[in-house]
């Protein structure tokens, strides 16, 4: 019988050991891998809004599938080739829409954009 509680007692320890140590895994990954915001540079929101032929040009602009969706007045004063060098991921141009994605959040540039037109 006394064996049967110090093995019993020796699970117990085990388990709660292994749970300890497992919440403090996850506790240490979470404080670890907070999620890191880039702050996009002056340089290349200009370059941007320039490619895209002016803050004037731009009649709306959106996120939509981790892209950001321009909506422009005139898209031939786009100049698409400066688009490109900003956007690894290519340009896709339908009617007066520019879909593109950046190397930063599409949500920030967003979000940059709204200050700007204001």
């Amino acid at each position: 019988m006394l064996f049967l509680i110090n093995k019993i007692t020796l699970i117990l320890i085990i388990v709660i050991s292994v749970t300890l140590v497992l919440a403090l895994v996850f506790i240490l990954f979470k404080m670890t891998h907070k999620e890191r915001k880039v702050k996009i540079d002056d340089n290349f929101m200009t370059t941007m809004l320039n490619s895209l032929g002016g803050i004037d040009n731009i009649k709306s602009y959106s996120v939509e599938n981790a892209r950001v969706k321009f909506e422009l007045v005139n898209v031939s004063l786009a100049n698409l080739d400066a688009l490109k060098e900003l956007s690894p991921k290519g340009v896709f141009v339908s009617n007066n829409s520019v879909k593109t994605l950046f190397k930063y959040e599409s949500s920030d540039i967003v979000k940059n954009l709204s200050k700007i037109k204001k």
